[in-house]
């Protein structure tokens, strides 16, 4: 189990090496395998790692809390249409299903800091 912890989350590794940092609402589909999977497999290795591994559980925490970041292909599409050039959300205040999209991502990336906690990890997103 703990091999296919590690290659889910190398797969996705490579995803994150590829995106925009700090963009809001990539495409699901951008994905490697499902959210739940890759939570799972984050899990497993913050759980099986040895203390002193500091550096690679604060890298397992910042994946496991960015995956927020990835929404349903259709509301990537809406906040898409606010970003500016370099990617960056400029959602206009009077978007309203934007502004609710992007409230869920963060919501759901307080969830997962949540998550963390009971981990026993003291993530920060950076």
């Amino acid at each position: 189990m703990l091999a296919l912890a590690t290659k889910v989350v190398r797969d996705y590794g490579k995803v994150l090496a590829e995106v925009i940092p700090g963009v809001h609402g990539l495409p699901e589909s951008l994905l490697p395998h499902s959210k739940a999977q890759i939570r799972s497999a984050i899990a497993m290795l913050l759980e099986n790692l040895e203390p002193e591994h500091t550096a690679l559980k604060e890298s397992l925490a910042r994946g496991y809390v960015y995956l927020a970041q990835f929404v349903p292909d259709a509301d990537a599409a809406v906040l898409g249409r606010g970003t500016d050039s370099q990617g960056s959300a400029q959602v206009d205040n009077n978007n309203e299903s934007a502004m609710r999209l992007i409230n869920r991502i963060k919501v759901d990336m307080e969830r997962a800091l949540e998550d963390l906690r009971a981990f026993g990890l003291n993530a920060e997103t950076k």
